[in-house]
């Protein structure tokens, strides 16, 4: 198979660390929110800090997530760098195919369902045990990705059992 220019491979390694940086910090950040929500006081501010989290998850960590999957696949199918023949690209490909299925399935839904509840009930859901119990859920989940997504980041920094020179 064709390889891309070293020109192109490096405009495709710059967007690629771009995404998986917003990605990465886009985690972060849903922490940080999860964490602050059960200490707030209103409604509104209830109310806005699932918004914040709902577009953070839908409008920018989603994104960023596929363009990194696909800038990381274009990377491994055309570049010297072949996913057949390197360990570290298998796990890498392996870490962010869960992680997204992860997020498209099971977190974002979540994420979304309290956002409306939050928008119908308010502050008031700080007093329901389910809500919590996802609250705590959804906010450690996004601390379990930043962590495992940094090892994925490792793992591409060290290139454990590289084969190419």
């Amino acid at each position: 198979m064709k390889t891309m220019s070293e020109k192109k491979e490096k405009i495709l390694k710059i967007v690629h660390i771009v995404a998986m940086s917003v990605w990465f910090s886009s985690l972060f950040i849903m922490f940080i929110i999860g964490l602050t929500i059960p200490n707030l006081k209103s409604s509104d501010t209830f109310y806005y800090a699932h918004y914040i989290n709902s577009i953070i998850d839908f409008r920018i960590l989603t994104p960023a997530a596929i363009l990194t999957f696909l800038t990381g696949l274009i990377y491994g199918l055309f570049t010297k760098w072949k996913v057949k023949e390197n360990k570290w690209l298998k796990i890498k490909v392996i870490i962010t195919v869960f992680l997204i299925l992860i997020g498209t399935f099971w977190l974002g839904p979540t994420l979304a369902d309290m956002s409306l509840a939050a928008e119908k009930e308010g502050i008031a859901l700080l007093a329901n045990e389910s809500y919590l119990t996802n609250l705590n859920i959804t906010t450690w989940f996004s601390a379990m990705n930043a962590i495992i997504l940094f090892f994925a980041i490792a793992i591409s920094t060290l290139k454990p059992g590289n084969t190419v020179k």
